[in-house]
């Protein structure tokens, strides 16, 4: 595979992965409040690192490692997990049903150190949880590997593949920072959707998967 080719297809992918509606919709509820530039920073770096280890995490073979320690895992292991799986999502369920809407008995607070650290860990949980979906980002790492590069190729690789993935979220905040008097206009809605979202739509979808890790957590009660 030419370097040419390679780097055609990696770019279209990257950018095919980079249209993802949840980290771009995510970014812009961070930025649409108080210091939209230190969140916005924060949230873009986090998601640019998640991508950036997973991918050297694939190239190097870590994968191997976690084979290698599957034929050490008990089923009292599996059952613990599954159980502590169904009551968070029942748990998390009744709280997100129960939480008040956005605005209700909630005094402004001031912007601080403490919510760009919340910033980053949310990004980073977010990030995390949706790679299972990267699936552009999984079909463009054997074009890299196909390249012949070295390790310090690989690694120029994948920083190259996050910065694209992160190329929306950039753009979104630059277009924040520049464009304020637009940008304001989509605060009310993002946050009215997102608020549907955790208060309605999350518990509706936390309720299944706690019934499906409940009965994975039955399935094993006998090999216990």
């Amino acid at each position: 595979m030419t370097f040419f080719t390679a780097f055609l297809a990696i770019v279209g992918l990257g950018f095919l992965d980079s249209l993802n509606p949840f980290s771009i919709i995510a970014c812009a509820v961070v930025i649409a409040g108080q210091q939209s530039l230190g969140r916005g920073l924060a949230f873009i770096i986090a998601t640019f690192l998640v991508y950036f280890i997973t991918g050297l995490g694939l190239v190097a073979g870590w994968a191997e490692l976690v084979l290698a320690f599957k034929s050490r895992i008990q089923p009292w292991m599996v059952f613990a997990c599954w159980l502590v799986l169904a009551l968070g999502c029942l748990i998390g369920a009744i709280f997100l049903w129960r939480r008040p809407p956005m605005g209700e008995g909630k005094s402004v607070k001031q912007p601080s150190s403490l919510a760009l650290i919340g910033v980053f860990l949310f990004a980073l949980g977010s990030t995390i949880s949706d790679m299972p979906t990267a699936l552009p980002y999984f079909g463009a790492i054997p074009i890299m590997v196909a390249t012949g590069a070295t390790m310090a190729g690989l690694v120029a690789w994948l920083a190259f593949y996050s910065l694209i993935y992160v190329s929306p979220l950039i753009f979104l905040l630059c277009y924040r920072l520049i464009a304020y008097k637009q940008f304001e206009p989509l605060v009310g809605k993002i946050h009215g959707f997102m608020d549907w979202s955790i208060r309605r739509l999350s518990p509706a979808l936390l309720l299944p998967c706690g019934a499906w890790a409940s009965y994975e957590a039955v399935r094993l009660i006998p090999q216990l």
